[in-house]
Order: structure tokens, then C-alpha cells, then sequence
């Protein structure tokens, strides 16, 4: 019998301990739905939620001005599909072939269903004035969208391909900051109201656990049962 390596017991002892995310994805999805049908009913709860959060988030700092009005082109469509082509292609340098389908796929697959519910709800931006430059409708948020989808795929891969339980830690945190950061900084640009970045976080975190359910049942599972 050969002898697995570190990495490969590494990776089994992963996958073992992960379980199929369809149920997850479903409840997301749901969550979403509702949302969905609450920001195009011009719900009261809505609009009060919405004005709650603005009026924590939103004020003159000029230094929090400053960041927010930078850090925000990171959640830019053009920004997004690069770094998402990098990974892929530097998953495929690797030959980790399983995991840039599961990125690429993953990542069209929200953002193109996020261009239809856009077009379908047509959700007018906040009146007043922006700080940065922003097109189209507002919900959900495309920048809450691709950064929830991306830096959750990050997530993912980093649970799954790195060893180092520290670094592991760290990056994760790391990863979960991006869009949390993002977020708050479409609010205080307002280009967006708090509602369209939660719409957005809930349908990226929707995809990510589809595109997981696909990763496991089609490469993940098939892996461990081909070495059993």
C-alpha cells in the first residue's frame, strides 16, 4: 500500500469533517427571497431598517471619508473579475483544476444572477449626494455581491488546501474582513442603502454554498470514496 502524504491525509481528514452545504444554500436562499420581496414592496420595515443603519454608519470624518471612498474600488466590478482570473489561474498552475471550475463557476453564476434580480427590481440608488462614482440600479449591491462570492470562495480554499491551523485562523479573518469593509463602504458613499449590501451578502453567500454543494458532490466526495 503507498503511503499518503502529509497534504493528502490533510486534505481527507478536511474533506471527512465538511458535510454538503445544499441545505444551508436553500435557507440562504429563502433569506433572500423574502428580502427580495420586501425591498420591492417598499416595506416599512425596510425603509426602518435603512434609515437605522445610516444614520449609525454615515457622518463627515474626514478620514473615515477617505478610506471608505478608496477601499471601495476594491469591490469594483473590472477589480473583481481580475483577481478572480489571478485565482484562477494560479489554482490552474497548481492543477488544481476542481477548485478553478468551482471559483469561475461560482463567481458567473452570482453575478450574472445578480445583473437579472437588478433589472427585475429596478431599485433606484439613494438621492443624495455620492462620494464616488456609481451606475445602474441599486439592489442588490454588485460590490456586496462579488466580494461576498470572492473572498467567501477564499474562505473555501483556504480551509481546504492550507495545513497551518494559525494561518488558517488568520487568513480566514483576513478574508471575511474584504466584504464586511466593502459593505459598510457602499453605505457611507451612499451609493447604497444598508438593505441592497445585506440583499447582496445574502445571494453571494447563497451561490458560495451552491457552488460548494456542486465542489462536493462532484470532486470532494468522489476523491475520498476513489482512496477508500
Amino acid at each position: 500500500m503507498l503511503k499518503k502524504t502529509r497534504g493528502e491525509s490533510h486534505l481527507d481528514t478536511t474533506i471527512h469533517s465538511k458535510r454538503d452545504t445544499i441545505i444551508p444554500a436553500t435557507i440562504f436562499l429563502m433569506l433572500y427571497a423574502v428580502w427580495a420581496i420586501l425591498v420591492s414592496a417598499d416595506s416599512q420595515f425596510i425603509h426602518q431598517f435603512d434609515t437605522a443603519l445610516i444614520g449609525i454608519i454615515c457622518n463627515n470624518n474626514p478620514a473615515i471619508t477617505k478610506f471608505a471612498t478608496t477601499f471601495t474600488n476594491l469591490g469594483n466590478t473590472s477589480v473583481i473579475m481580475i483577481e478572480t482570473i489571478i485565482l484562477v489561474v494560479i489554482l490552474g498552475i497548481f492543477k488544481k483544476y476542481a477548485y478553478a471550475f468551482f471559483t469561475a463557476g461560482t463567481m458567473i453564476a452570482a453575478n450574472g444572477y445578480n445583473w437579472i434580480i437588478k433589472h427585475a427590481i429596478a431599485r433606484q440608488r439613494p438621492s443624495v449626494h455620492h462620494l464616488v462614482d456609481a451606475h445602474g440600479y441599486s439592489f442588490p449591491s454588485g460590490h456586496s455581491v462579488g466580494s461576498a462570492t470572492l473572498f467567501g470562495i477564499l474562505i473555501v480554499l483556504t480551509i481546504l488546501l492550507i495545513k497551518n491551523k494559525a494561518a488558517k485562523t488568520v487568513l480566514c479573518i483576513v478574508w471575511l474582513c474584504f466584504p464586511l469593509l466593502i459593505g459598510y463602504t457602499r453605505i457611507f458613499n451612499h451609493v447604497h442603502y444598508p438593505s441592497d449590501v445585506v440583499g447582496g451578502f445574502l445571494e453571494g453567500i447563497a451561490f458560495l454554498l451552491i457552488g460548494y454543494s456542486f465542489l462536493y458532490h462532484y470532486y470532494l466526495e468522489t476523491r475520498v470514496q476513489e482512496k477508500n
